[in-house]
């Protein structure tokens, strides 16, 4: 149990973002003045700074195994039960780095103004109560407020199609959450608790663990999850709203808001008769999700549609070592999620950036992006820089970061299908991002002798803009070098006793397998910009979506998932 002040420290990144919430929509109140920008920015530093103080209070606690509390001091059997333990910290730490820094870029690109602020920082505030709830209920409250602030931000970029991508993300969400709903339900109706300790007591005394009842509210609160994670069959909400929101808001998307419900599912699983099988199967969709989706990335001619797809990519890894039940797994899926949200994050921002200087998306019409920055105010080349560096490391390039979370996740599956699942995952990104990176080449023939592409009307690359992208870029070199002590320390907070095998930078099988991929990923690339591979990309982009497509593919997960843990119970 924990003391009052640690209890209130803990409380500190949940509150103080919903108190900056509060000022900013004070700030709305004042009209556009002085003090009304003033109020804002206080109210930014309050919920988005402020909380790394508590953390830095709290890591000594988190180190030592963590403490449990009651929000208020309530009785468990009324109160909200919240652990805060080293993955409430680290995934804190996950949050708070991505939401700062693409807050930071929306001053200088937008959106802007107090009503965008509040919404954010409410959206952060639910981040942080997820990543420590041990309740059944007040899980499914944060998953909704996270849900109903994500909607608001994909709709705010005002492009056509965002409110369309939001009501389907909504929708289909909303759907989903039903089902946990029936789950919760069915766990209260067996053990008369919704706190996770209370429930797993209830289960052990019940003969058989509760039966097929159990197995069917496991299902049903794993599958209502697995849809915010966008792991396969239950992915495709997400390429329309990370293409179509704010630069800003897709970084928080992809790099933060897909992976916090699967750290707070795991918690839940720990307790549950069936919760290392239903881990195991949602790591092994995790492995297929990876190589999957990076094929479909590879067809897209959209650029932030490409990246979209490879958000999707890329927390098929994390799920894969996550679904080991393992400390080692988790400790592994925590760095690569960590490390996915620095070059994420920054390659939305960088190709949105890109992209608005040019005044397209398309890959194939793209060309002379450098010129078009310098248009822009980016004679620097910052952005073309921040570019380099996302690319190189969402490739597993040494001595960048995800070469060596990608080689720690490898490690844990050697031998095992998994591991050439994600090999070949890997193989894709780089020819992916080879055709991505074409967008810098010179304009080819006629398009040649003219200007390069023009800006938007008014566009700008302002100096928050560069500040946020050179933050990233930087974090992404440094953590890269230092990742085997990071590696360790995420290892003890995450109690893998043995660490993680984190690959030599200069040299090792490791880095030969990478220049296996890069070889392999340059013929890729070859055949994709081929007319051939130009035709059947078409072919992948034109295939059926729809809304009633999505509510298929989750009820044929949540059949499947359902049927296989009945027959496992």
């Amino acid at each position: 149990m924990s003391t009052m002040n640690d209890a209130a420290l803990a409380m500190l990144p949940v509150f103080l973002p919903l108190g900056g919430a509060a000022m900013a929509l004070f700030a709305k109140t004042l009209r556009g003045s002085r003090a009304a920008r003033t109020l804002e920015a206080t109210a930014a530093f309050a919920g988005l700074a402020l909380p790394w103080i508590a953390l830095a209070a709290l890591l000594p606690s988190a180190m030592a195994g963590g403490f449990r509390f009651s929000v208020s001091g309530w009785n468990d059997a009324i109160g909200i039960t919240q652990r805060f333990d080293g993955l409430s910290w680290l995934v804190d730490v996950l949050g708070f780095t991505g939401a700062g820094a693409a807050y930071v870029y929306s001053r200088g690109a937008g959106p802007k103004g107090p009503h965008f602020t509040a919404i954010f920082l409410v959206q952060t505030s639910a981040l942080a109560a997820t990543a420590s709830t041990t309740d059944l209920f007040n899980l499914f409250v944060c998953l909704e407020v996270l849900g109903l602030a994500s909607y608001v931000l994909v709709a705010s970029s005002g492009k056509g199609g965002a409110l369309l991508a939001a009501f389907s993300y909504l929708a289909v969400s909303s759907a989903a959450m039903v089902f946990f709903l029936v789950g919760l339900f069915g766990f209260y109706r067996l053990t008369g608790s919704l706190s996770y300790e209370g429930i797993a007591a209830g289960l052990a005394a019940i003969p058989g663990g509760g039966g097929k009842s159990a197995a069917l509210s496991t299902a049903c609160v794993v599958a209502a999850i697995a849809i915010r994670v966008a792991v396969m069959p239950v992915y495709g909400w997400l390429p329309d709203a990370h293409a179509l929101a704010p630069h800003a808001i897709s970084a928080v998307l992809s790099g933060v808001l897909i992976k916090t419900p699967l750290f707070a599912l795991g918690r839940l699983l720990g307790f549950l008769p069936l919760g290392s099988a239903a881990q195991a199967l949602v790591g092994a969709a995790g492995a297929v999700t990876a190589l999957v989706a990076v094929v479909v990335a590879l067809s897209q001619k959209d650029a932030k549609r490409l990246l979209a797809y490879h958000s999707i990519s890329q927390i098929g890894y994390i799920v894969a070592a996550w679904g080991l039940g393992t400390p080692a797994g988790l400790s592994a899926a925590w760095l690569h999620a960590f490390y996915h949200a620095l070059f994420k994050g920054l390659l939305f921002l960088s190709v949105g950036t890109i992209a608005d200087a040019a005044g397209t998306r398309n890959v194939y019409e793209l060309r002379g992006a450098g010129a078009a920055l310098a248009l822009a105010g980016d004679k620097g080349r910052v952005t073309a820089i921040a570019y380099a560096i996302g690319a190189l490391s969402i490739t597993a390039i040494p001595p960048l970061n995800g070469f060596s979370s990608k080689g720690a996740i490898s490690a844990l599956f050697k031998g095992d299908w998994r591991y050439w699942a994600l090999f070949a995952a890997g193989a894709c990104t780089v020819a992916s991002f080879l055709k991505l990176s074409t967008i810098f080449l010179p304009p080819r023939g006629d398009a040649a002798r003219p200007r390069p592409p023009e800006p938007a009307e008014g566009f700008r690359v302002t100096p928050s803009m560069k500040a946020s992208m050179t933050f990233l870029a930087g974090m992404c070199v440094v953590t890269g070098l230092f990742s085997r002590r990071i590696g360790a320390f995420a290892a003890g907070m995450l109690g893998a006793g043995g660490g993680l095998s984190i690959p030599s930078l200069w040299g090792g099988a490791e880095a030969a397998k990478t220049g296996l991929a890069v070889a392999i990923g340059a013929a890729l690339f070859a055949l994709a910009v081929s007319s051939p591979g130009k035709a059947i990309a078409a072919a992948v982009r034109s295939r059926p979506r729809s809304f009633a497509g999505l509510v298929v593919a989750f009820a044929a997960g949540l059949a499947a998932l359902g049927a296989l843990l009945v027959r496992l119970q």
